[in-house]
């Protein structure tokens, strides 16, 4: 009698268990952190806290008047090329002045990268990224 109460207990662990390491053992294999178990969307990652939040590494994106929807794309975009290689950034988009060019800046603890031009902005995310990785990032892991 208890040797099958015990089976019942163990399919019914595999059964609420088995999802989640599936996902976990994909994202692990391919480092793909779409399918992490509870993971959050690019969208909260990029709009949610607030600046006062303590994050490893922020983003502040310059534009020229930027619209709601030129910024939010840009905003998803960096967010992820971050989310590819792991590591959550904060993006914020900020007005640029009149005399001053688009531009983007990276922010890693006290550490400040850049700013780059847009056109560079991939050169910028390198250079975050490998700070990130020796402030942060292996002592993480």
């Amino acid at each position: 009698m208890w040797a099958k109460q015990l089976l019942y207990g163990i399919f019914l662990a595999a059964v609420v268990a088995l999802p989640s390491a599936l996902a976990l053992g994909y994202y692990k294999i391919t480092g793909d952190p779409s399918l992490r178990p509870l993971a959050q969307s690019i969208e909260s990652v990029v709009f949610g806290g607030t600046l006062g939040e303590t994050r490893d590494l922020k983003v502040e994106l310059r534009l020229h008047t930027p619209s709601q929807e030129r910024g939010f794309r840009m905003a998803r975009q960096i967010q992820r090329s971050f989310t590819a290689k792991g590591i959550d950034a904060q993006v914020f988009v900020i007005s640029a002045a009149a005399g001053e060019p688009a531009n983007v800046a990276f922010v890693v603890h006290r550490n400040r990268i850049g700013p780059f031009p847009l056109s560079r902005a991939s050169d910028g995310i390198q250079a975050a990224v490998s700070a990130y990785h020796m402030t942060v990032g292996r002592a993480a892991e």
